[in-house]
């Protein structure tokens, strides 16, 4: 499985290759209904989306990162199989999203591993950014809760 956060489509250009390049795996678009269309739209008129698009799926629900790592555990964990996880985000997010992930998805019996896409986004990562969603994944894993806003009120 290959996950991708498409608030930019660049990301999504790196996850794309190395889905391509992955005969039989499963590509998650992770963000927002509106995110998710200005995505494709952009990758449509840059002639890189694909023609096909089986074993794509679209996740929208999940307002920041931990949101959006929980609402993958759901997807994966209703697949009902274990694997290799592919998180793909820029190289400053990367950090936080693995913290994140191994804590959520690794105990389901995924191998996480990350991509870094370059990106415009450089924005550095706090290391107390990391540490909180290091304890709200804790939480997630214990009762299910993200501490994340609802859906409906994502900006």
């Amino acid at each position: 499985v290959i996950s991708v956060f498409v608030e930019d489509p660049e990301r999504t250009v790196m996850a794309l290759a190395l889905w391509k390049n992955k005969p039989g795996s499963l590509l998650v678009l992770q963000g927002r209904p509106s995110s998710q269309q200005v995505n494709v739209q952009q990758l449509m008129a840059r002639g890189e989306w694909p023609r096909v698009e089986g074993r794509i799926v679209r996740l929208e629900p999940g307002c920041d990162t931990v949101g959006q790592v929980g609402a993958l555990a759901h997807l994966l964990d209703s697949m009902h199989r274990r694997g290799n996880l592919t998180m793909v985000t820029s190289p400053a997010h990367l950090g936080r999203t693995l913290a994140i992930a191994r804590i959520v998805i690794g105990p389901m019996g995924w191998t996480v591993s990350g991509q870094a896409a370059v990106t415009d986004d450089n924005r550095p990562e706090s290391s107390w950014r990391t540490w909180r969603d290091q304890i709200r994944a804790q939480v997630f894993r214990l009762t299910g809760f993200t501490g994340s806003r609802a859906d409906s009120s994502c900006d």
